[in-house]
């Protein structure tokens, strides 16, 4: 699973306008989309849809009440560009591409469309190119938001906007670049006490070590991302921090850890608001108890699973696990 995350957010908020961009999504970063789950303290970034969401009635439909709002808005307005960026978050968030290409689509056709909210575009326009596999014409529109986002951190300067403008090079390959833009900004950042700020700058020193597989390393940060988030209320955030740690030790052969961090991860997570993480999540629950010769455990693990919900590599493993599971009854004594 990686997102762009709080770039625009300071230049939003004097705008007018709240907005999210994702994290970019590597093997080793898990989808991050916990909808209507939001902390009760909100620190001073942190802005976006689940906001939206979390302020909604707890029966009401997110999605409809977005769209609802949005027909009672003037088209062009600020609160219509507002509603709009989240909506553009929301389809991110739940993986829709084909929405979110229609969405993003009609918006580019316009030309009124304010600087930070025509970044936020960008990026999930080009995350939705990429998806499609057109890596150059993605690369076209990676390229415009990185430089959209360059121009709004040297207006609204902020140590995290340096972290998120890495995780936007590192996205288009300038790995070199963003270690050096995450060394600017960790230097800039002197002592600051902003949970948040730590726990993205070390996601994405992870980020650029689990791309040469340097995995002892980004076992450091990723330890680092969740001290620093754990103590919050953030629990998206949380979940992700544990994930990404419970993946990286998966990875080490930790297993025992990796199976603890992943269980730990499902107390601050919902499968009614969240069910394709909370299958992804169990796909990996079962597949490190196999790893760990427990295939009971294991197979408790896959009866949380929807696989519909599942992409292709987490629906591979699915498979896998089901044929050694086939395996494993096969050579059960009987009577045992």
């Amino acid at each position: 699973m990686m997102k762009v995350q709080s770039l625009l957010r300071s230049a939003l908020s004097r705008a007018g306008y709240q907005v999210k961009l994702k994290y970019l999504i590597t093997s080793v970063v898990l989808s991050k989309a916990l909808l209507c789950t939001l902390p009760l303290q909100a620190s001073e970034h942190y802005s976006d849809h689940e906001l939206f969401c979390f302020n909604q009635p707890k029966n009401s439909d997110c999605l409809l009440e977005l769209q609802r709002q949005l027909q009672q808005q003037p088209v062009g307005s600020k609160g219509w560009y507002k509603l709009e960026s989240y909506l553009l978050d929301y389809y991110y968030d739940k993986i829709d591409f084909t929405s979110l290409k229609l969405q993003a689509e009609m918006l580019l056709q316009r030309q009124d469309v304010p600087s930070v909210v025509l970044a936020q575009l960008y990026f999930y326009y080009a995350k939705t190119l990429m998806h499609l596999k057109q890596p150059e014409l993605a690369a076209v529109y990676g390229q415009k938001a990185a430089q959209l986002v360059t121009e709004l951190y040297k207006s609204f300067g902020n140590p995290l906007r340096l972290v998120e403008l890495a995780n936007l090079q590192k996205a288009l390959g300038q790995h070199d670049l963003a270690v050096q833009t995450l060394s600017e900004a960790e230097h800039r950042a002197g002592n600051s006490q902003d949970p948040i700020f730590w726990f993205e700058l070390n996601s994405n020193k992870a980020l650029i070590t689990d791309s040469i597989q340097s995995f002892e390393e980004s076992l450091l940060y990723r330890q680092r991302a969740v001290t620093a988030i754990l103590p919050t209320e953030h629990h998206v955030k949380i979940v992700v921090a544990l994930g990404n740690l419970a993946r990286t030790e998966q990875l080490l052969g930790h297993y025992a850890a990796a199976l603890s961090h992943y269980q730990q991860s499902l107390a601050y997570m919902s499968k009614k608001t969240d069910p394709q993480n909370w299958s992804i999540y169990h796909v990996r629950l079962a597949e490190i108890a196999l790893q760990l010769n427990n295939p009971e455990l294991s197979r408790e693990y896959m009866q949380q699973i929807d696989s519909t919900l599942l992409g292709q590599t987490h629906r591979l493993v699915y498979q896998q696990l089901q044929q050694k599971l086939a395996q494993y009854h096969k050579k059960k004594p009987a009577g045992v």
